[in-house]
């Protein structure tokens, strides 16, 4: 267990949960205010943002939920963990902001068309000041928790406090320009803030989506893994290298070729040890699962479709009987080659002589997927 990284991780969701529960307890009552402001000061622009600010609630409580179940460890729904409850919630709260975007939209072209007779009163003007000073400072908070845990759902939630921080800067636009009397001034700038929100949506939900569908990083990371990977001694090439998002980290499959004369144990080893050196090259990666195979002799017929070791251990033994007694056989070891496959078998004491010749005979007899028996032993002097 790696204690650093643990602690690390338990840190950085002490503090997203912190930042979210920041916005619930702020965006409550702001919207409660802001609705209440708006329907006293005669202020419509003011209830708008105040239903705005409702929609931060629910953005809150997206975040909170993802929270509750992207840190969870793997299981046997999630073999690959939770990690892409945090992606969906990043997706939500990117829809919410173009939602709010799209309705700021409308509602600055319903006012273009049809601006407001009376002017707001002045308490409509200070609840709008307060709220844009309030939102900023909550965006600012989210946004350093954002950064320093490299959470692209945290930081969709800072963008929607700002959302709403620009909306109130709208409302209070309005406000000043209906007391000033252009009302116009208003609806052109929500107009204005409401494309520069749904590109926010634009940039936030489609990495979002391109996640959730598997779509390859659109970086150098594929070449830093290869890399790291070659570095291992023994690893002769690296291919079919295939990788997935999975909120904050990457994970990746792959297929490094060995030595075919490496015993399995050999080829595991190297795989771990290759393994082991792209998470400490390449950090982003936080799992990477490696398939050795023989150099050379990957994609053979004997690869795919030669027998299994019973039916080819039932050949050899037909092939031995009355040759080799059966009690002289140590081990049996399969090498599966482009040409087919030989069979090794290692004997406790020497054979008669001629019997390996013997042995070849009744083999090309056979007809099998076996093209050599070679018989070892170790000889006593």
């Amino acid at each position: 267990m790696n204690t650093d990284t643990d602690f690390r991780d338990a840190e950085a969701l002490r503090d997203k949960r912190r930042a979210a529960w920041a916005g619930v307890v702020l965006n409550g009552p702001l919207a409660a205010a802001k609705i209440a402001a708006g329907l006293l000061a005669q202020s419509q622009a003011l209830v708008a943002d105040g239903v705005h600010s409702l929609s931060d609630l629910l953005s809150d409580a997206a975040v909170i939920w993802a929270l509750q179940h992207a840190h969870r460890p793997p299981d046997s729904d999630h073999p690959f963990g939770h990690g892409r409850f945090e992606t969906l919630a990043t997706l939500a709260i990117a829809m919410m902001l173009a939602v709010a975007a799209a309705g700021i939209l409308l509602d600055a072209g319903a006012r273009l068309l049809d601006p407001p007779d009376a002017a707001p009163g002045l308490l409509a003007l200070w609840v709008a000041a307060f709220s844009i000073a309030l939102k900023e400072a909550l965006y600012h908070y989210t946004r350093a928790v954002a950064r320093r845990t490299g959470s692209a759902m945290m930081a969709a939630n800072a963008w929607h406090h700002r959302s709403d921080a620009v909306t109130s800067v709208v409302a209070l636009g309005g406000i000043g320009a209906a007391m000033m009397g252009a009302p116009w001034a208003d609806a052109l700038g929500a107009g204005i803030i409401a494309l520069m929100l749904g590109r926010v949506a634009w940039s936030f939900g489609r990495p979002a989506v391109r996640e959730l569908v598997d779509t390859a990083p659109p970086d150098d990371t594929a070449s830093r893994i290869t890399e790291a990977l070659l570095a291992t001694p023994g690893v002769r090439d690296a291919h079919d290298l295939r990788l997935r998002q999975m909120s904050g980290s990457l994970q990746a499959d792959v297929h490094i070729t060995l030595d075919p004369a490496m015993t399995l144990s050999e080829a595991h080893r190297l795989s771990e040890a290759a393994r082991a050196e792209v998470l400490a090259q390449v950090p982003d990666v936080s799992e990477i699962i490696i398939h050795p195979e023989p150099d050379g002799h990957a994609d053979g017929p004997a690869a795919h479709d030669a027998a299994l070791r019973p039916e080819l251990a039932q050949v050899v033994h037909r092939c031995l009987d009355g040759i080799v007694p059966p009690g002289a056989i140590r081990e049996l070891r399969l090498d599966y080659r482009d040409e087919g496959v030989i069979a090794v078998v290692e004997l406790r004491h020497a054979p008669a002589e001629g019997a390996q010749v013997r042995v070849a005979t009744r083999l090309r007899q056979a007809r099998s997927d076996l093209t050599e028996i070679r018989l070892l032993w170790a000889s006593l002097s």
